[in-house]
């Protein structure tokens, strides 16, 4: 049988059968038990995301399959971070510039006023 998307992390993690069936089993007990507190309850029960981060992947990541896994998905990661910085110093860099233009332009402004008369005098 194929591997299948992990119900939370189905876009880069993919797990085995054997396992898939466990987690769904995982997932169906806790989604009953959050529509016996909310009838109204819809999504991925807390319970069972809780369970996948602190439990299931912790104790599977040393499983090769797993694991090349979440080192692909990491430099991924690594990757969009090194990016998302570079738009942001590039944002930010322009937003600094265009305040630093307007503390300097209001600097100005303020030390042309303050070089008026206090009292000035009207001519007609």
């Amino acid at each position: 049988m194929l591997a299948r998307p992990n119900p939370i992390w189905g876009d880069w993690l993919h797990v085995q059968a054997g396992d898939m069936q466990r987690l769904l089993d995982r997932l169906l007990n806790d989604r009953d038990k959050a529509l016996e507190v909310d009838p109204e309850h819809s999504g991925t029960p807390s319970a069972f995301v809780q369970y996948c981060r602190t439990s299931w992947l912790p104790a599977n990541l040393g499983r090769s399959f797993y694991r090349a896994q979440a080192e692909a998905h990491a430099a991924t990661l690594a990757f969009r971070i090194e990016h998302l910085n570079k738009d942001i110093e590039r944002t930010a860099g322009a937003l600094l510039d265009q305040r630093d233009a307007a503390v300097a332009e209001r600097e100005w402004l303020m030390h042309e006023l303050a070089q008026l008369d206090p009292n000035p005098v009207e001519t007609d």
